[in-house]
This record gives C-alpha cells, sequence and structure tokens, in this order.
C-alpha cells in the first residue's frame, strides 16, 4: 500500500497546530524581549522610559526586515538546491548569508552611532524623551551584529530540521533577559541603560547557542571558503527575500509617521505629545503579541498549502485557507473582546502615569484594538499567496496597508481630527486593507473553484 505524505491526507486542524505551534511559541519568545524591557522601564522611569523606547524601536524593524530579506530568502534558496541535490550551492548559499548578516548590521551600527542625535530627532523624540533614548540606544546598537545573525543562523537551524534547537536559543535568550532586567534596572539602579545591556547580553548568549549548532548540521558541511561573496547567489537570494523586505521595511515608515504625527498633534492637544507617544508604545507592543499568532498561523498554513497545491489537491488547498483564516478571526475576535474591556490591566503593567496618561492609554487600546479580524485577514491572505507561488501578489495583498490606505489616512484623519484621528488611522487602514484582501482572494478562489472541476472531471476519466 502506498504511503501517502502526511501533508495529504491528515486533518488539517491537526495540521496546522503542528506547524504553526513552534512558530507561534518562538514568535512570543522573541516578542518577550520588548516587551519585559517596557514593562521593566516603564515601572522604573514612567511614562517617559516606554516612549523612550519605542522613539528607537524603527531602527531595530529596519535591521529586522534586512535581515529578513537575507536569511529567509537564502533559505528558500536553501532549501531549492538541497531539495536538487545541489549540496555545495547549497552550502555557499549559507556561507553568502553569513557574510551579509555580518556586513549590513556592522553599517546598521556604524551608520546609526554617526548619526544619533538626527535619527532621534528624525523618530519624533521631544527633549524630554531625548536623553532617555539616546542612553538606551547607544547600548542596545551594540547587540544589533548578534541578534541579526543569530536571527539567520536559526533560520537554518530550523530549515536543518532543528526547530527545536532554534527555539531554545531564543528562549535562552529571553528567560536571561527576564532574570537581568530587574537586576540591571532595580539592583544596580541603571534604569533605562539597564534594560538596554540585560537584552545586548542575552542576545550574545542567544547567539552562542545558535553558533554551537555549526558542526552539527545534517544537511551540509560548514566551511570558511563558502563565506566568499557570490553575486549571482545574492541576487538569487534578494529575489526570494525582497518580498518579507518591503512588508517589513514599511513597517519602519509607519511607525516614524505615527510617532511624528502623535508628537504633532498631541503637542495641539491637552495631553501633550509625551503622553500619546508613550501610550501608543504601550500598543505596539502588546500588538507583537497577537502578531506573534497571526504570523505563526501564517507560516503554519504554508508548506499545507504549498505541498496540496504542487500535488493538484486543489479542495484542501481551498480548505486549509478557510480552516486558518476562520482560526486567525477567533483569535482576533478574543483579543480585540479582551483588550476592550479591561485596558487597565495591560496599561498598568507598564508603569504608573498622570489620570491624563491612563484615559489616553486606554481610549488608544480601545480605537486601534478594534481592528484585529482584519489585520489576521491581511496576514494570513498574504501569506497563502506566498505558498501558492504569488510572491508579488502577496506583497500587494500586504503592501496595500502600508501604501495605499495607510498614507492618506494618515495625511487626512488627524488634520480633521486632530488626536484621535491619528488613533483612527490604524483601524481605518486596517479594514480598507482586508476589504481589499479578501477581494484579491475572491478572484484566487474562482481560479481554485475552476481547477478543483477540472481535477475532478481528470480523476474521472
Amino acid at each position: 500500500m502506498e504511503n501517502k505524505n502526511e501533508l495529504a491526507v491528515k486533518p488539517i486542524h491537526s495540521l496546522i497546530i503542528k506547524f504553526a505551534l513552534p512558530s507561534i511559541i518562538a514568535f512570543l519568545v522573541s516578542s518577550l524581549y520588548n516587551i519585559v524591557d517596557q514593562i521593566f522601564v516603564g515601572n522604573y522611569s514612567g511614562y517617559l522610559g516606554n516612549a523612550a523606547t519605542s522613539i528607537v524601536f524603527p531602527i531595530f524593524i529596519f535591521g529586522m526586515a534586512i535581515a529578513s530579506c537575507i536569511s529567509d530568502g537564502g533559505v528558500a534558496y536553501f532549501s531549492l538546491q538541497l531539495g536538487a541535490g545541489h549540496k555545495k550551492i547549497a552550502e555557499k548559499i549559507f556561507g553568502n548569508v553569513i557574510s551579509l548578516l555580518i556586513i549590513f548590521p556592522l553599517l546598521i551600527t556604524l551608520g546609526s552611532y554617526i548619526f544619533l542625535d538626527d535619527i532621534l530627532d528624525f523618530l519624533g523624540a521631544t527633549k524630554e524623551i531625548f536623553p532617555l533614548a539616546k542612553s538606551y540606544a547607544q547600548i542596545m546598537f551594540i547587540g544589533i551584529p548578534v541578534f541579526l545573525l543569530g536571527m539567520g543562523l536559526n533560520a537554518f537551524i530550523r530549515a536543518d530540521g532543528s526547530p527545536k534547537y532554534a527555539m531554545i536559543s531564543m528562549l535562552i535568550g529571553a528567560i536571561l533577559n527576564l532574570i537581568l532586567d530587574p537586576i540591571f534596572i532595580f539592583t544596580f539602579d541603571w534604569g533605562i541603560a539597564g534594560a538596554a545591556w540585560a537584552t545586548v547580553i542575552s542576545e550574545i548568549f542567544s547567539f552562542i547557542w545558535a553558533i554551537s549548532y555549526l558542526p552539527k548540521f545534517k544537511a551540509m558541511k560548514v566551511k570558511i571558503k563558502s563565506l566568499k561573496l557570490s553575486f549571482p547567489i545574492i541576487r538569487k537570494i534578494v529575489t526570494y527575500g525582497i518580498s518579507n523586505f518591503l512588508i517589513s521595511s514599511a513597517m519602519t515608515f509607519v511607525v516614524i509617521a505615527f510617532n511624528n504625527s502623535l508628537k504633532k498633534y498631541g503637542a495641539e492637544s491637552i495631553y501633550g505629545s509625551n503622553i500619546p507617544l508613550s501610550a501608543y508604545a504601550l500598543t505596539a507592543k502588546v500588538n507583537q503579541i497577537f502578531m506573534s499568532f497571526m504570523i505563526g498561523l501564517g507560516i503554519g498554513l504554508q508548506p499545507i498549502v504549498g505541498f496540496n497545491y504542487g500535488a493538484r489537491n486543489y479542495k484542501r488547498v481551498k480548505d486549509t485557507f478557510k480552516t486558518t483564516l476562520k482560526i486567525a478571526i477567533f483569535i482576533g475576535l478574543i483579543f480585540s473582546i479582551l483588550l476592550q474591556s479591561f485596558p487597565y490591566i495591560f496599561i498598568r503593567m507598564f508603569g504608573s502615569g498622570s489620570k491624563l496618561y491612563y484615559d489616553f492609554a486606554s481610549m488608544s487600546f480601545r480605537i486601534i484594538f478594534i481592528g484585529q479580524i482584519f489585520i489576521a485577514t491581511c496576514i494570513i491572505t498574504s501569506n497563502f499567496f506566498r505558498a501558492i507561488g504569488r510572491p508579488w501578489m502577496a506583497v500587494l495583498s500586504a503592501g496595500s496597508r502600508f501604501t495605499a490606505f495607510f498614507i492618506p489616512a494618515i495625511y487626512f484623519l488627524p488634520k480633521i481630527f486632530g488626536i484621535n484621528g491619528v488613533l483612527w488611522v490604524t483601524p481605518t487602514t486596517e479594514f480598507l486593507s482586508a476589504t481589499f484582501s479578501l477581494w484579491l482572494i475572491s478572484l484566487e478562489m474562482k481560479k481554485l473553484n475552476k481547477l478543483i472541476k477540472n481535477e475532478e472531471r481528470r480523476k474521472s476519466i
């Protein structure tokens, strides 16, 4: 009797859990770095400390966008070459990824140090936030090279069939950060600088665990000569990873635009600039938890959809998409209800503030987290397009949030509604982009339905 691949026969729900759960845990662990820092900094420095860490965050988003392009693009190209039996090319791909993840993070760190004051001003730092943000950034930049290189190594460790090893690497950093934060911030009285040192040291230990896997690679041998840059290989890596870069880097400019709008329109309101900047920092950190679930689900559906699409099992492709979307929307609904009903529980975790601060922060939570089901729709749709081999449709689906809908929303809504208009940019953008994504997916489903009928007809002959 023929043994069929589990992707073709196992229940879809169980497959989604199997493939999505490790990714969800990994992303949740990763998000703990920023959330734990934010909680301890907020309880030490108050809401100005929260705003300071948020101001610096876009630099790291941009760095992660470059690392994601290189590592995810490299892993995709690496896996294809391994599958084709081209082991030596796969070794060169890995070497080139490592070289690029040494060069670019060092350039980001160097450039950030040279132009730090100008960068913080561009990112929206007020005069009260500026010294805290600068103190935090100067230390955090030390960890950029090891953090991004570790991120790339873990991507290849997962591709080598050792997702648990990669997860342990991230857990080591997260747990160590949780231990060091209170010691450095409160016991040593280092404040926001202590949070930065805790993160950098944790990233170094996480990196050491990841790099210790190099002799253990099963699919290849790691060779020094593979580090020599090859421009044809680099071009392929970038081609496979460009969609990730465009989507992730767009998020950098979204955060910058938000910070500057909050600074400008907050100054014209009773709240001032600092309270809105701090409140937005809290929503961004809490949203990382939700995004961990969504990105994990998106990654989980890809092997199921990709395999069955290649096997012309189109009915199963359609069912996988629908099931994953339903799960994502359910999680989005739970998050929205929770954050709408109990915003103060989450706000108080991140430190104290004035009544005005609590009022604005709770309003921010209630407005911004209306649209979680819309975000869920966009992310699952984008990952579905990527899984069936339509990367530019994935870019169109996800990229519409940051271009066609976000830009006019961030320009017009604050002009009409002031600081409240800045908050309403998020749910407005998410609703419009979800509507657009559903329109794109409806067109794809029509094609899929035709493929299902054609396949049924072929099998009946």
